[in-house]
């Protein structure tokens, strides 16, 4: 549920076929809305899927070049409707052939701007301007990321990558003195660049991580309060996605918004805070380790997909105490799923089993997939975010076979749970144990999704 935006490098295959995505809705415009969303999500897939994790390198410019989020940009995408009785069914393809060149181009001209900016800079007379250049220079290497990722995907051809990186700005930034010493004062300064009307304001999220902090939650309380936004996320105009990374005295924090038409960035802005402003608040999530591990080696299909959602979507989640949260989950053809959940609280860690239904045995915990339902968005029901508060993340696991083996579990009359362990890292390898198994016939696929729980 977050903007997985945990950024990743690098072994790359390129893919020579096209990506599609598909809707079912009452209304054409709302079933290109869900297609959009599900080409994105497949966008996402293909992405995490061609490129290997590195997180052991120790370069900061090669941990963040490649964007693994369902919020990538969407360049000609070409649509389908089909009016049946009770509802319009769409289907979206980006195609390698006609939309390749539009990513080219929309890199070149990044980069021109970017090289412009690095210009202005040599003959800047103050802090203040040079300051000001860095963070728009900061901004479009933040955006350039997002469409090579996809340019990448669809074999595009790649112009030179800007000479000057990410981590070289914020070391500028670093040394550059700022004048933002509160919360306050940033997102005063974010809410005079956003003015839009029906924002969805996302939490920033620390850069190669996927929970919110206790910054996270202050700083979005604080900038939804300035800003036009919207409760609900299918009735968004704009999404407001921010990233955050750390130097040594400072922070710098890149807001971007993107259109809900088609992910594209219509502006963003970068800016530098003082270590004073955030220091009483814990900047780093509580579980990176264990958050990497569960979204590295994702088991994924060519052929079999699943995705996870929710009524806020799949990535960037921060939920309060009392909210509903819908879980959602969807296969790409019949099938069979299981769901496990991972709880980290300052009471401890658990692994557990999701009861899907009222059945015997493991059949309470698999559901079936018919090929009726297959592209459609299964509901799982309504959760409340309830005490203890933490991080939560759920691991789907999807076969075209029936599951017969699951994680033996205990039931816990006290917390209601199927646990399966108190050791969530054994239960991960078990789970992702159970998918090496090599057939030629069998096909399993997986998706995860975090989110963090506040008072």
């Amino acid at each position: 549920m977050k903007y997985l935006l945990f950024s990743t490098l690098i072994y790359y295959i390129g893919l020579n076929a096209d990506i599609t995505g598909i809707g079912f809705a009452q209304t054409q415009s709302e079933s290109k809305k869900l297609a959009l969303a599900d080409l994105s999500g497949n966008i996402k897939s293909e992405v995490r899927s061609q490129f290997e994790s590195t997180m052991t390198d120790t370069t900061e410019s090669s941990k963040s070049n490649i964007k693994v989020s369902s919020n990538l940009p969407i360049l000609r995408a070409e649509f389908k409707h089909i009016n049946r009785a009770l509802e319009v069914e769409t289907t979206v393809n980006l195609s390698n052939k006609s939309a390749a060149k539009l990513y080219t181009k929309k890199l070149k001209n990044i980069n021109s701007e970017i090289n412009t900016l690095f210009n202005d800079e040599k003959e800047a007379k103050n802090s203040t301007d040079k300051l000001n250049i860095y963070e728009q220079i900061f901004s479009l290497l933040n955006e350039y990321d997002r469409y090579e990722s996809v340019a990448l995907i669809l074999n595009a051809q790649l112009p030179k990558r800007p000479s000057i990186t990410k981590a070289q700005v914020q070391i500028k930034l670093a040394n550059i003195n700022s004048n933002i010493d509160s919360i306050a004062m940033a997102t005063k300064v974010l809410a005079k660049e956003f003015k839009e009307s029906s924002i969805f304001v996302y939490p920033p999220l620390l850069q190669n991580t996927t929970t919110a902090s206790e910054f996270s939650s202050v700083f979005q309380k604080q900038l939804k309060a300035k800003l036009n936004t919207t409760k609900k996320l299918k009735s968004s105009n704009y999404l407001l996605v921010g990233e955050y990374t750390l130097a040594k005295n400072a922070m710098v924090l890149n807001y971007e918004l993107l259109d809900t038409k088609n992910n594209e960035v219509k502006k963003s802005k970068t800016i530098s805070i003082k270590k004073s402003a955030y220091k009483n608040y814990k900047v780093k999530p509580n579980n990176i380790s264990f958050d990497q591990l569960l979204n590295s080696g994702i088991a994924s299909s060519s052929n079999l997909k699943v995705s996870l959602n929710s009524n806020r979507g799949s990535e960037n989640l921060l939920f309060e105490a009392g909210e509903d949260v819908e879980l959602f989950v969807k296969l790409n053809k019949m099938g069979y799923f299981y769901i496990v959940g991972y709880t980290q609280t300052k009471e401890g860690k658990m692994s557990y089993l999701l009861e899907l239904s009222e059945g015997m045995g493991n059949s309470k915990f698999v559901k079936f997939v018919n090929a009726d339902d297959a592209n459609r968005w299964m509901n799982l029901g309504e959760f409340t975010v309830e005490p203890p508060y933490g991080i939560e993340s759920i691991q789907v696991i999807a076969s075209n076979q029936k599951i017969t083996s699951l994680p033996n579990t205990k039931y816990d009359e006290d917390t209601g749970y199927y646990i399966i362990s108190n050791d969530i890292k054994k239960t991960l390898a078990t789970t992702r144990g159970l998918k090496k198994k090599k057939s030629k016939k069998k096909e399993i696929s997986e998706d995860v999704m975090s989110f963090t729980t506040i008072r």
